[in-house]
């Protein structure tokens, strides 16, 4: 619809949702970081200035190029309200009664990605595609609204004047990181999509991106009195095995919210609408589940229990989808769709728990950064591989079903837009042989997942447990009024 409307090519579409992507991932920690410096309030009002400034220019893009401006400005206030949300639960709320109030922010965004795909179908058979980005109007002025009220006393400890402010920012480490991040994830998005692994297009990004990552983890080591990041989140083994078991989970995360419409568009020919019901039931398992998992780890105060059944299920749900293809009914494709929902719903809450139980209370704020930004980063590596891996597939098992070289090329380097073709194609072998190489293309990402989700569910068991009955720490406080003083509230 978009590529239609703003005469874009499949690349650019492709980068309509990878820009969003990009640009929210890269300056969570900074975000983070500029919070404790600048306040809550403030970074929180900026981030939702930028969600609704980038959604103006999305609304009225006349080309592509203003629309990815817009997405990617839009990514940025995105990501601040998503950091900024998370890390005011650790300034007010104790670790142990935690989990249930940070349950019910993760089932909200997860609510939100999961009804994305229905309005998005409902608006691109029924209206104009700037509804897509019109519906976040009404969020944006209610927030704009609640903000300043919800802030009024709660703010930080000890506050410097704008000019100390701004010299206690870790601007060289911020513009390293954000670079190096940068620059890594756009080889990786464009690998395999936009350029060959091999074209130095793809690799010279990354490389670029993995030097600067490496200078500023020695930078942050020996030189910021006040790093952006603290490097001690990751000294604990246990600290770093369950950052890297949430790489693989927003990995498998994305992968599924991304391939699962699009196999019920491909191979099931369902509409966009249809497809958005069918992600949408996703949400009537994930988000309870989510909510009741926080609960269940406030009230035992384990969460080891809550990873490791997490990843048993994603095994057992990505065996499940190698079951599908062309010739199963819906109403079997409903249900194990609907499965794909439970491990995700175990793992939420407790792999953003297990960070900051593992982490020294003063490091916590630094921890929930960076297990965002490291979901968001497993999500991004997942756009590059996922499609790489499809498309290899695909090619493979058109090329063996004996389709002509540079006809399998074309459909399996423009599988998304040959869907269209695919769809009006009369019933026959040749449409029966292209359906049947996207099943096994879609079988190839299957393979993939659960290979990951069983080498997370091994990397699990070494992870030790870290109690969540820790003292709160915090530079920002929520006060009470009591007559004409102020008191610390207690919560």
């Amino acid at each position: 619809m978009l590529s239609r409307e703003l005469g874009g090519t499949a690349i650019e579409t492709f980068w309509a949702g990878t820009s969003y992507l990009l640009a929210n991932a890269v300056l969570l920690p900074f975000l983070g970081a500029v919070s404790d410096v600048f306040g809550r309030q403030s970074v929180l009002m900026f981030s939702l200035t930028m969600f609704a400034a980038g959604t103006i220019v999305c609304c009225t893009a006349k080309n592509f190029t203003q629309l990815l401006s817009g997405r990617t400005i839009q990514g940025v206030g995105g990501g601040g309200l998503f950091i900024l949300s998370f890390i005011i639960t650790t300034d007010i709320i104790p670790l142990r009664q935690r989990p249930k109030y940070q349950s019910l922010l993760m089932a909200a965004f997860a609510l939100g990605t999961i009804l994305g795909p229905l309005t998005g179908g409902l608006v691109a058979e029924h209206a104009q595609w700037q509804w897509l980005f019109y519906v976040n109007f009404p969020f944006c002025a209610v927030g704009f609204l609640v903000i300043p009220f919800a802030f009024r006393r709660f703010g930080l400890k000890i506050q410097l004047s704008f000019a100390d402010s701004l010299r206690q920012i870790d601007w060289i480490g911020g513009m390293l990181f954000v670079a190096g991040a940068s620059s890594f994830l756009m080889g990786i998005s464009w690998g395999g999509v936009q350029y060959s692994w091999g074209s130095f297009k793809t690799w010279l990004p990354i490389l670029l991106g993995v030097l600067s990552i490496a200078a500023f983890l020695i930078y942050e080591r020996f030189v910021p009195t006040r790093p952006l990041i603290r490097l001690s989140i990751f000294d604990n083994r246990s600290g770093g095995l369950v950052f890297l078991l949430t790489l693989f989970f927003g990995f498998e995360l994305y992968t599924h919210l991304y391939y699962i419409p699009f196999y019920l568009s491909s191979v099931k020919a369902l509409r966009p609408s249809i497809t958005g019901v069918y992600i949408m039931a996703l949400s009537f398992i994930m988000i309870p589940l989510a909510v009741v998992v926080g609960a269940a780890i406030t009230r035992r105060g384990t969460y080891l229990w809550a990873i490791r059944l997490g990843f048993a299920a994603l095994i057992f749900e990505n065996g499940l989808l190698l079951y599908l293809d062309q010739d199963k009914n819906l109403v079997a494709h409903f249900f194990i769709i609907m499965m794909v929902a439970v491990g995700h719903g175990f793992l939420m809450v407790s792999l953003n728990i297990a960070t900051q139980a593992i982490a020294d209370a003063r490091d916590v704020v630094f921890a929930v950064s960076m297990f965002t930004f490291i979901r968001q980063f497993g999500i991004c590596i997942g756009v590059g591989v996922g499609g790489t891996v499809f498309n290899n597939v695909m090619l493979r098992a058109l090329e063996n079903k004996g389709f002509p070289t540079d006809q399998a090329h074309a459909v399996a380097e423009n599988s998304e837009a040959f869907v269209g073709v695919l769809t009006a194609m009369d019933d026959g072998p040749e449409k029966d042989g292209l359906t049947s190489a996207y099943v096994d293309g879609f079988r190839g990402i299957w393979y993939l997942l659960l290979s990951l989700a069983a080498v997370s569910l091994a990397l699990s068991f070494l992870v030790k447990h870290h109690g969540i009955d820790k003292k709160l720490e915090s530079g920002h406080e929520l006060r009470e009024k009591k007559g004409a003083e102020s008191t610390v509230a207690k919560v």
